[in-house]
């Protein structure tokens, strides 16, 4: 095995602690906040981190990501990051503050100023973490970056948002969680990744970080007004209440998909950057790795399908039962993302950035009409999420259109990676059908079920992994299971030695 290969499994490896930790923990923390804050708090939530969000590109402006693809870094590129980063942070931090009265009125919302300003006070925080993060992805060395995500979540959230929550702080309990995160990250990221806090103003230390960071920073903020234009539309055009129970919906279909997206997207944009004159690795490398997550992600939408019901009543409450059909119809838009952005950053490492800005350009334009046209007829919040899923379908396979050129061919390996996990999709959505639908219908309690559905469709998971298609998923989980046995073999004979 390469070194590259070695230091990708390794990566990946933790990279499943991130997303497995939020997998676990995610339900909870969004059980217990659904029973601390009302739909208009989440509303009003949703908006103010929407808003922050736009100011975090200006922020980073993609330094990162270029510090992490040049082929050649040294120490004056780091002092060119880190300058621009802090500078950066405090420009953002200015223009939020004093553009947060005009966020007021465009969502008609008074509660969003110091809402907005309270978020804006974190980006110098965010910036300050950027260059020892990168170093730390630019040599593949994810162990403690994911620590630092675990830790930054369970402390962030599970302590400080859900505890400023219960105390009555409202939306603001949400900022405060944000910002320890950020200050959980910047600790250990530097920690780790130690760098010179120097700073210059040489001209050409600047000319490749903004270069390939500006163009880079505009797909990313062209992806993000994708990603939230549902929420600034709904905010604007139907209030904060139908806002919170629209987000509250989408956000237990996607927080543990987007953990998975954030982890994945920063392992393999590092490998696919290393070996990026290598068309043969990166072929090898995308067509694996879009099999093994097809499987995965088309499985886990039918698990979410079948499950929407117990989910929601469950995990958020019979407040948000409107919530049901949303989770239902946006469980169909789980695979696409994440499909999409395996692509998406093929062609961001391999400096494709043109073809990159077509597509997420486009898509915005279509996903702006299609939700116009959704509200101009009068379909409401549940033809969002279907005009989502049918924009996030085709985004995906123009990305994959994308990186069938960069790779050099592999349309019937990309088609036929897309079918296996239809399939398998298909194949568990049809057991999971069957028995919840027969312990529905025995009239089950709601929480007997749900945690009927964890288990079988975790159990489904698991069979696709050990005997499904992808290779890639055979060669990592099958040493694991093998090692699990013998530890449980291990235990039975010593209990079994004990007891003679």
């Amino acid at each position: 095995m390469s070194e590259l290969r070695q230091k990708t499994v390794r990566a990946l490896r933790w990279s499943y602690l991130s997303f497995l930790t939020n997998l676990l923990l995610a339900p909870i923390f969004a059980a217990t906040l659904a029973r601390l804050l009302d739909k208009e708090e989440f509303g009003l939530f949703a908006i103010g981190l929407s808003l922050y969000s736009v100011g975090q590109y200006i922020a980073d402006f993609g330094i990162g990501q270029a510090l992490v693809q040049k082929r050649e870094l040294n120490a004056e590129d780091v002092r060119a990051g880190f300058t621009s980063s802090l500078g950066l942070g405090l420009l953002a931090t200015a223009i939020a503050w004093l553009c947060a009265p005009l966020a007021g009125q465009f969502f008609h919302q008074p509660e969003v100023v110091p809402l907005f300003r309270s978020f804006a006070c974190l980006y110098v925080l965010a910036a300050l973490s950027t260059v020892s993060t990168s170093l730390l992805r630019r040599a593949l060395h994810f162990k403690p970056l994911m620590i630092a995500d675990v830790g930054a979540y369970v402390i962030g959230q599970g302590i400080f948002g859900l505890g400023a929550a219960a105390l009555g702080f409202g939306a603001y309990s949400l900022v405060l969680s944000v910002g320890v995160q950020y200050l959980i990250q910047l600790a250990v990221s530097y920690a780790y990744g130690r760098h010179s806090f120097g700073l210059t103003f040489r001209r050409e230390s600047y000319r490749h970080l903004y270069t390939f960071g500006g163009r880079a920073s505009l797909i990313s903020f062209l992806e993000f007004l994708s990603v939230n234009l549902d929420t600034f539309m709904i905010g604007r055009l139907y209030g904060a209440a139908t806002l919170g129970l629209y987000n509250r919906g989408y956000n237990t279909v996607s927080g543990p998909l987007n953990a998975m997206a954030r982890s994945l997207t920063r392992v393999l944009a590092s490998s696919f950057s290393v070996a990026q004159h290598d068309q043969g690795r990166l072929r090898s490398a995308y067509l694996s790795g879009l099999l093994a997550m097809s499987t995965v992600l088309f499985a886990a939408a039918a698990i979410v399908l079948v499950s929407a019901r117990e989910i929601v009543l469950v995990l958020l409450g019979a407040p948000f039962a409107g919530a049901i059909p949303i989770v239902a119809v946006l469980a169909l838009y789980i695979p696409f993302p994440v499909l999409g952005n395996l692509s998406a950053v093929l062609a961001e490492a391999t400096a494709r950035l043109g073809a990159k800005l077509a597509v997420q350009g486009t898509y915005l334009l279509a996903l702006l009409a299609a939700f116009w046209s959704v509200y101009a007829l009068g379909w409401g919040v549940l033809a969002f999420a279907g005009a989502l899923v049918v924009a996030g379908a085709c985004r995906s396979a123009a990305y994959a259109g994308v990186a069938r050129r960069i790779i050099g061919g592999g349309g019937r390996e990309i088609v036929r990676a897309y079918l296996l996990g239809i399939a398998c999709g298909l194949g568990t959505g049809a057991v999971m059908f069957v028995v919840v639908s027969a312990l529905r219908a025995a009239g089950v309690h709601t929480w007997a079920i749900f945690v009927t559905e964890g288990l079988l469709g975790t159990a489904l998971l698991a069979l696709l992994a050990l005997f499904g298609p992808s290779e890639e998923l055979r060669r990592y989980t099958r040493p694991l299971a093998e090692r699990a046995l013998r530890l449980l073999r291990g235990d039975r004979l010593r209990h079994a030695s004990r007891r003679a």
